[in-house]
């Protein structure tokens, strides 16, 4: 998954992404972000948000399922941190293409 974060300009549709991966097998969530950290308000807000809705409709859908991921943690993995504003993209499409749930690409 890869989310929108705009926070301080509610009119920029392009904003920055992220990355939001549902781990199954080690039942948590990883939050990838090349710009952001965990200490950055805008991001934990931000996907936290997204999380609680995704374990809501997880749970409206797959309520009889043997997998449920309500009690799953957030972790926020450390990335090494892009040095201009306009490379989220690539990053993004790296950890969503090479993530193994190990090491940072």
């Amino acid at each position: 998954m890869f989310q929108e974060l705009a926070p301080h300009d509610p009119y920029d549709k392009c904003g920055h992404h992220y990355v939001i991966f549902l781990d199954l097998k080690n039942q948590h969530f990883e939050v990838l972000d090349s710009m952001h950290s965990e200490a950055d308000a805008d991001l934990t807000t931000h996907s936290e948000f997204f999380i609680k809705n995704l374990k809501e409709t997880w749970n409206h859908h797959y309520e009889t399922s043997r997998v449920q991921i309500s009690h799953f943690p957030i972790e926020y993995v450390a990335t090494t941190k892009q040095g201009n504003r306009h490379d989220y993209g690539f990053h993004m499409l790296e950890y969503l293409a090479k993530w193994e749930g190990q090491r940072v690409p």
